[in-house]
């Protein structure tokens, strides 16, 4: 049978979310495939071979090398709309949408907004005034389908608008490995970026000093602060808290080897997300109309995290807090008896994402949008 070849495209942010694609497809059989990455993206990638894609310097390149592909998958989809408008037309067309406010729904700025991000208000004024984002997002309608990451995403496209028979759940995130160390020490690890914009990284700062646990707790924050005032905080951290309390940060982007080396040595993984976030100005509720990559960072890694209750409940085992002291008694009384019953819990999610399965569910997907 000969195979169906499909590009992928990112010029963006999502590289993590592209090296989740290069895992599956390559274990594909009737798939061949190729990855148009930006300069950018290429310095972060670490997983895909150099030989199964293209570093794109000018997003009008990209056109002419599509001629022999079936079908594109746009792995984000923010800007320049011009070159995506003309791939729309000649190409079956996939695009995952990560900000549905922003990308689908097509709400206004929120005014309230503006001051939180005057640092970036000048990037912003470029965006809206020189690129006219605002008008030009509309270009993703003229895709043939859109996938999200998340089945509570899924449900919000179904309520809210009339996009539910073109949109797709893409369950890129499969059990990669599953474990629970053996150690005195129990190791807490909050992954993605150090950011008061996605985490509520504030009251996490304020419980730390606090905590007077039962068990030993190394806390680690695996990934980049978003200031130098983080980063001092964290720095400070280390000064206030207890004997019983270890804290290891980072300064700069963690490659995905060391990042997956870290959490696989986790018993927990710390997921403070913030209910309320923005996009390009825009309002953004995580877990509705934005996913939060911890809940691939769970799955994938075999680890139960810990979310406010503010977050919708994954297909997964996970632990919820209610508020600031509900956390501050669930990390004082944190055992590894207590997390060694809660990951017998887990046990029967692990067939549902066996690589396999999320692997050939996948593969009927993307050979349906070259079919349809």
């Amino acid at each position: 049978m000969e195979k169906k070849t499909i590009a992928f495209i990112e010029l963006e942010t999502h590289s993590a979310l592209l090296e989740q694609w290069y895992l599956l497809v390559k274990e594909m059989p009737s798939i061949a495939f190729y990855f148009f990455v930006s300069p950018k993206v290429k310095s972060k990638i670490t997983a895909i071979p150099v030989d199964c894609m293209m570093v794109v310097h000018n997003p009008k390149e990209i056109e002419k090398e599509l001629a022999g592909f079936d079908a594109v998958v746009v792995n984000t989809f923010h800007r320049n709309f011009e070159q995506y408008r003309m791939i729309f037309q000649q190409k079956k067309s996939l695009v995952v949408l990560h900000n549905l406010n922003f990308s689908l729904f097509l709400q206004s700025v929120n005014a309230k907004n503006i001051w939180p991000e005057r640092k970036r208000l000048t990037y912003f004024l470029k965006l809206y005034c020189l690129e006219k984002i605002a008008s030009g997002r509309k270009t993703v309608l003229q895709a043939d389908n859109f996938g999200v990451l998340s089945q509570s995403l899924l449900d919000e496209v179904n309520s809210r608008s009339s996009f539910g028979a073109k949109t797709k759940l893409l369950q890129l995130n499969y059990c990669n490995s599953f474990s629970l160390p053996k150690e005195e020490t129990l190791q807490l690890v909050m992954p993605g970026n150090v950011s008061n914009k996605r985490k509520d990284i504030r009251t996490l700062f304020e419980i730390l000093p606090k905590l007077q646990p039962q068990t030993k707790l190394h806390f680690t924050f695996l990934g980049k602060p978003e200031s130098d005032a983080v980063l001092q905080q964290l720095e400070e951290l280390k000064q206030k808290c207890s004997a019983q309390i270890e804290i290891t940060h980072y300064h700069q982007f963690i490659p995905w080897e060391e990042y997956s080396r870290v959490i696989a040595k986790a018993h927990l993984l710390l997921c403070p997300i913030k209910n309320e976030t923005s996009f390009y100005l825009v309002d953004e509720i995580y877990g509705k109309t934005k996913v939060s990559g911890s809940e691939a960072d769970c799955i994938y890694n075999g680890k139960i995290g810990l979310f406010p209750t503010s977050y919708p409940k994954m297909n997964w085992h996970n632990l919820y807090y209610e508020n600031a002291q509900d956390l501050e008694s669930i990390l004082n009384h944190l055992t590894f008896e207590q997390l060694a019953g809660e990951y017998e819990k887990l046990q029967p999610y692990l067939n549902q994402y066996t690589f396999e399965s999320v692997k050939n569910k996948l593969e009927n997907q993307l050979l349906q949008l070259v079919n349809s």
